[in-house]
């Protein structure tokens, strides 16, 4: 059976380039996955605090077929103006959906809020531009990095007893030689669990210092400032229609690594892309899709961990 790898990435997927701004000192930071060429994409947000730019025209009925890059960032609703350097990024490079003798790139977005970390710093343009750049030169670095710096979970006992989160990617080579990853910066409300043996591995603690799950939690008024959202990219041909459906199954992924998740609290938002021309039974893309992300979320609080 094939298995997913700690050392893949999604930079291993053909057609797609990661850079990162990181700001250890403001704890937020940027990531920006960059596309060799125009690619379909579509996207699912399952949670209820979204934040965003551009995802309405990722549905299958709107008339722009592709993405440039897709951008995720720290700063809350602030930190979407971030996007504007990696636009800037890609027309120098005479990228963008052609409208007359212009091209505008397409930069879908979204956002964590990561506001109570650090200093009240939030990315800009600059960053942005400056995550496009660091993409030429790819790193494999997960944990506090990138739109993950100040990523923090299981915040079901109050924001204070809150654990660090992060940002991990994985990828796959599936059957056929068929190219999958994903990236996923996690900063949700509920905690992480290992679904291989049912455990807490980041969450609240009790005085004690062991894990409280939701159920055994002490009810308090909950509050907003969480979200997980990533990034899954293929080499498979596929349509708006497909990649929708694969960013849906790509959540149970999620689902069954965070609990809970998909609150009211939580923006989770997950993008799906297709840079290829290889073929695979959508259900399979999905599934995969699923286990990666998955895979991303327990990395991204185990890689911050040994950071």
């Amino acid at each position: 059976m094939n298995s997913i790898s700690q050392s893949s990435r999604l930079i291993d997927v053909p057609g797609v380039r990661v850079g990162r701004y990181t700001d250890n000192v403001a704890r937020t930071g940027v990531t920006a996955v960059i596309f060799g060429k125009s690619s379909i994409a579509s996207v699912h947000v399952a949670g209820g605090a979204p934040g965003s730019q551009e995802t309405d025209l990722l549905d299958p009925s709107c008339v722009v077929g592709g993405v440039d890059a897709i951008m995720l960032t720290g700063g809350s609703a602030f930190g979407l103006s971030a996007a504007a350097g990696v636009r800037k990024y890609l027309e120098e490079r005479g990228r963008g959906f052609t409208v007359g003798p212009h091209r505008v790139p397409i930069v879908p977005a979204a956002v964590i809020f990561d506001l109570s970390e650090g200093q009240p710093v939030k990315p800009g343009p600059e960053e942005g531009y400056k995550a496009c750049v660091d993409s030429e030169k790819p790193s494999r670095d997960e944990g506090f990095v990138g739109a993950g710096t100040g990523a923090t979970v299981g915040k079901y006992m109050g924001i204070e007893n809150r654990a660090r989160g992060g940002l991990a990617s994985r990828s796959v080579i599936a059957e056929d030689g068929v190219s999958i990853g994903a990236l996923m910066v996690v900063n949700s409300y509920g905690a992480v669990l290992d679904s291989s043996t049912g455990r807490i591995i980041a969450g609240p603690k009790d005085g004690r210092g062991d894990f409280v799950s939701y159920f055994d939690a002490p009810p308090i008024q909950p509050g907003f400032g969480s979200t997980a959202i990533g990034v899954v990219v293929t080499d498979c041909l596929l349509t708006k229609a497909d990649a929708k459906r694969v960013a849906v199954m790509a959540h149970d992924g999620l689902a069954r690594a965070v609990i809970p998740c998909h609150t009211p609290y939580d923006g989770d938002m997950i993008f799906v892309v297709s840079t290829g021309e290889r073929h695979m039974e959508i259900a399979r893309i999905g599934a995969w899709a699923a286990r990666l992300v998955e895979a991303c979320v327990v990395g991204a609080v185990r890689g911050g961990a040994r950071g």
